[in-house]
């Protein structure tokens, strides 16, 4: 346990900046769910997927 404690110490802005990346990526992929249809994919949510 203290040697995953040590990891999270010397690398947490490493970790902060990869989850905020994560968190953007997906905020932009619900935004953009027509040009980016992630959510589709990975979720298999079909806003946006329906024919008019």
């Amino acid at each position: 346990m203290s040697g995953m404690s040590a990891t999270v110490e010397t690398h947490h802005r490493k970790i902060i900046a990869g989850l905020l990346f994560v968190i953007l990526f997906f905020a932009a992929a619900c935004t953009f769910h027509d040009t980016l249809p992630i959510c589709h994919y990975l979720f298999g949510c079909d806003h946006g997927m329906h024919p008019m």
